[in-house]
């Protein structure tokens, strides 16, 4: 029986905002990967192919996850055609905001770091949007999260529009994962899906050509908006706290030693494991957050929770400028990545101080009308 809706809980809130900033700092360590990313440092930091295992499996599967909890409680009291109405009004401006704006920039400077264009930022922009630059595709980059975030909620609040249907598969998933299961369950489905489709599917990040993504995420985000006012579920993801962070503790250094090489594909036992971390992270992460944050509430909260998504979307073409400028000038690594650090996290926040001030930018930066005093 699925208790009466709680109130909205902090817990989720300091998650997210938490998950995000780690995303962003990742985005910073993508400069200095030894892999290929929009634009790269002349300084390479072998050990981040190894280090970025630590977040790679569970980082986004916990944001989409958290995020259809938010959505579940955004939308408990609204009928599901105004609140799809609410999401398009909330996500589709900021999409496109990031699409013709946010992006081109990192676009134009990778193209102009490996040599693939020599013209100006406006010259890329309207060869990017021109008749043969869409049917190439259109670059997204960080924002195809937006995009996926914006179709994942239409397709749950699609399922919240019958309500007796919805009830039972609330019912049902919360049978299936009772107890331990809620535990094994998952992580043997995030198995399969590791074994038998990400080997030949990989992950593309395009929305129309993403089979292990969509199954990935969009299943833990129907499985966060279908159980997100199940008490007993969040009972069970306290209780099993400690044992997910010793699941967690011991498969992280299986998962490196079984990732070895690390350019290499990984093996089946390595995307098994992979498996295994990413979900009992994401177990141990909602249980502690669950137990200690439920009711961390404060000024503090509100201000950044208004604050992620802005920066969020300016986060990366502030970082990719800023990797651009300061590359010609050959800082040691330790002050150039400090000084990456300081203009993306400040300059993202800089933006938001300044947006939030205007009401016609807010809805292009993901926030709602001031409330009219």
């Amino acid at each position: 029986m699925t208790p009466a809706p709680s109130q909205r809980r902090a817990d989720i809130d300091w998650i997210r905002i938490a998950a995000f900033g780690v995303l962003i700092l990742y985005h910073v360590g993508l400069v200095y990967a030894p892999w290929d990313w929009h634009v790269h440092s002349p300084h390479t930091i072998e050990a981040l192919g190894l280090a970025a295992l630590v977040t790679n499996p569970w980082r986004l599967t916990l944001l989409f996850m958290v995020s259809g909890v938010a959505l579940r409680f955004m939308v408990r009291k609204t009928p599901p055609a105004q609140a799809f109405g609410q999401r398009l009004r909330r996500l589709v401006p900021p999409l496109l905001f990031g699409v013709l704006v946010l992006v081109p920039p990192q676009s134009w400077i990778e193209a102009v770091e490996k040599g693939s264009f020599q013209g100006g930022l406006g010259a890329w922009w309207l060869s990017e949007f021109s008749l043969p630059g869409l049917r190439d595709g259109i670059p997204l980059n960080h924002v195809w999260f937006v995009l996926y975030i914006t179709v994942y909620s239409l397709a749950a609040l699609a399922l919240a529009a019958s309500p007796r249907r919805f009830a039972w598969l609330e019912g049902a998933l919360g049978r299936l994962l009772a107890g331990g299961r809620l535990l094994v369950v998952p992580m043997v489905y995030l198995a399969l899906l590791r074994l038998l489709v990400f080997p030949w599917a990989g992950l593309t990040n395009h929305i129309a050509d993403d089979p292990y993504n969509h199954a990935m995420s969009l299943g833990v985000f129907l499985t966060g908006f279908l159980l997100a006012l199940r008490d007993d579920v969040w009972t069970r993801f306290e209780r099993m706290r400690w044992t997910s962070l010793a699941v967690a503790a011991a498969s992280l250094p299986a998962l490196i030693v079984l990732s070895q090489p690390i350019d290499q594909p990984p093996s089946a036992p390595a995307n098994l494991m992979f498996a295994v971390y990413q979900w009992a992270t994401i177990c141990a992460v909602l249980g502690f957050g669950s137990r200690h944050l439920r009711s961390a509430d404060g000024p503090a909260l509100r201000y950044l929770t208004d604050a992620v998504f802005p920066c969020y979307l300016a986060h990366q073409t502030l970082l990719v400028i800023a990797a651009h400028l300061l590359k010609p000038h050959g800082l040691p690594v330790g002050a150039e990545a400090g000084l990456l650090v300081l203009i993306t996290l400040g300059g993202s926040f800089a933006v938001y101080e300044i947006v939030r001030r205007i009401d016609l930018l807010r809805p292009l930066w993901g926030l709602r009308p001031r409330a009219k005093t």
